[in-house]
């Protein structure tokens, strides 16, 4: 994953109705037994703070029940940024071996790790959900948030878990939903779709992949004054950017990366109104070729 994708983001109440003795009764029976097959997720609760040895501290279970999974990151910190990137890990691999693997920029991601979504980035004292079908395994929650990437986990910003099977069921409801495809025919070519709407504050958005490759959403305020054409030429130029930036760093979201063909729901908080840009840092797997943003992916959206 992209050093500059880690640095982005400097960021069901239920009502009970009582009725009556023997009313209940009368009620649809199959449609009661229906709702009641429904697996409620498992939660998933991680938190990570500060401590006084200058390292992360990370809080979370040794294992939980696969299946639907509702995956909630406190970031308890004072001061730092935090991620939950989870990683599926296939075989005798080691957590030392993933801070390898990412400490080096547009590494290829070897067949024995998945990306399996998680939350994006958060500031401090903030709380984000993810809702994902996780199927059995070993898994690492992996920090690329915390302001300087992949060192942020080699501090102490992961945790190791393992998933037992479980039930998979279906994703909640979400207000916006964005499809990042990647068309394997041909000439590369990746492409965004949203569908619903983006609001200033809290949205729950599905993000699905489609195709072969992983994905993100990272999306920046662009600045009052420039077009989308300044905010390509600005993401396509080579090298370190002259003169200022087109859009707003620290407005910036992103969400977890997600392998292809996977889903989840999860939060994200957008600060203002206004066009924003939604782009993909991200490399295919093998670390070759160019960056997605470069194959179309980099489309302008509304937040109302």
């Amino acid at each position: 994953m992209s050093r500059r994708c880690s640095r982005v983001g400097r960021c069901v109440a239920v009502a009970a109705a009582v009725a009556p003795l023997g009313v209940a009764a009368c009620g649809d029976d199959s449609k009661s037994d229906k709702a009641a097959t429904k697996p409620a997720p498992t939660p998933l609760a991680i938190t990570t703070s500060d401590a006084a040895s200058k390292r992360f501290k990370t809080v979370a279970p040794k294992s939980i029940k696969g299946g639907l999974v509702k995956l909630t990151l406190t970031n308890a910190s004072k001061k730092d940024e935090h991620a939950a990137q989870l990683l599926s890990v296939k075989g005798a691999h080691t957590s030392k071996e993933l801070l390898k693997l990412f400490s080096r920029e547009d590494a290829p991601i070897p067949d024995w790790v998945g990306l399996a979504g998680g939350t994006g980035t958060i500031g401090p004292g903030q709380t984000v959900s993810a809702t994902l079908n996780l199927p059995a395994g070993k898994y690492v929650m992996f920090d690329f948030g915390g302001g300087d990437g992949p060192s942020a986990s080699s501090r102490g910003a992961f945790a190791e878990f393992e998933v037992t099977a479980g039930q998979n069921g279906a994703l909640p409801a979400s207000s916006a939903t964005i499809t990042a495809s990647t068309d394997e025919q041909g000439e590369p070519e990746s492409s965004f779709e949203v569908s619903g709407g983006l609001k200033v504050g809290k949205n729950q958005v599905r993000l699905v992949t489609k195709g072969e490759q992983p994905h993100h959403a990272v999306l920046f305020p662009i600045l009052p004054g420039k077009k989308l054409a300044d905010v390509k030429q600005a993401f396509m130029q080579q090298g370190r950017p002259s003169g200022p930036p087109p859009v707003d760093f620290e407005g910036a979201v992103n969400t977890a990366t997600l392998d292809g063909d996977l889903e989840q729901v999860t939060d994200i908080q957008l600060r203002k109104p206004g066009k924003y840009i939604m782009v993909c840092f991200l490399k295919d797997r093998d670390g070759r070729g160019k960056p997605h943003l470069a194959e179309g992916m980099l489309k302008e959206v509304d937040v109302k």
